[in-house]
């Protein structure tokens, strides 16, 4: 599904922001993606969706180079949810979010009864159906988050992105959303999602036991693997700088992270 081979990319003359990433991803695989702040994992999904051009590296979806695509045949393939809230004007819930089936419409057509059907679908299955006629920029941030989320359900990709898509929502919409992510995997779509929070791909994986996890460190190199063997203490306590631990808690049959002290 993803071959990326020998990718590099910089801002300036400094060390590369990506040194060197390799990753193979199959059909319908997970991953998940950790990293601090400011060390390229938004970076990483902005050259994988075609926003940005690496300075070196190749990029294959589906044995296709992603430079030799448009963006309608880009967008048809790959869905991005990112850290930022696009700016819609005054664009109304239900209007913003059949935008999403812009790359299987033609030039001139208009959303059909199928499509703005596929939001209404969306919107229920999120559980945020009575957002149906707000402004989307007069949303929370969080809100905004789950609406994005509809966005990429009528889009219909093979390839979704999600940039830190818990960053700015409550547990109960973490849960929402996680659940959301366990279920599109389970359906065959291939997920990379970036993320903070170690306990998300533990959390994951504990129902996806085949979900890969990555480290991207300091150096610009992604580590990849199972859950087990790269969300460990001395990969956090080197990731994060910080003193943690991994808890085993015996009612959740999982570990979780913790900090040892403030």
């Amino acid at each position: 599904m993803l071959q990326i081979e020998h990718l590099y990319f910089q801002y300036s003359k400094t060390t590369p922001i990506l040194n060197g990433i390799n990753l193979s991803l199959a059909k319908g695989e997970l991953l998940t993606i950790l990293g601090a702040n400011g060390q390229g994992k938004s970076t990483l999904l902005n050259c994988i969706a075609g926003i940005l051009a690496p300075d070196q590296g190749t990029i294959l979806l589906q044995n296709q180079n992603i430079n030799t695509l448009s963006s309608k045949q880009i967008a048809q393939k790959i869905a991005y949810v990112s850290q930022q809230s696009p700016q819609t004007y005054q664009y109304r819930v239900s209007d913003y979010v059949v935008l999403g089936r812009a790359a299987h419409l033609g030039l001139f057509n208009q959303p059909s009864c199928h499509d703005f059907a596929l939001v209404d679908e969306a919107l229920h299955k999120l559980g945020i159906q009575h957002l149906t006629n707000k402004v989307y920029m007069q949303l929370s941030g969080g809100e905004k988050q789950l609406v994005n989320l509809a966005r990429v359900l009528v889009q219909q990709p093979q390839l979704i992105l999600f940039d830190e898509p818990t960053s700015a929502l409550d547990y109960g919409n973490v849960f929402k959303t996680l659940t959301l992510i366990r279920e599109l995997s389970e359906q065959g779509f291939t997920i990379i999602m970036t993320t903070h929070h170690p306990d998300h791909p533990m959390l994951l994986h504990s129902c996806i036991p085949q979900s890969k996890v990555a480290i991207l460190n300091a150096a610009g190199k992604l580590q990849t693997g199972f859950a087990t063997d790269i969300i460990t203490e001395e990969n956090l306590i080197a990731l994060y700088h910080t003193d943690l631990r991994l808890i085993e808690v015996p009612t959740l049959k999982r570990k979780i992270c913790a900090i040892t002290h403030i």
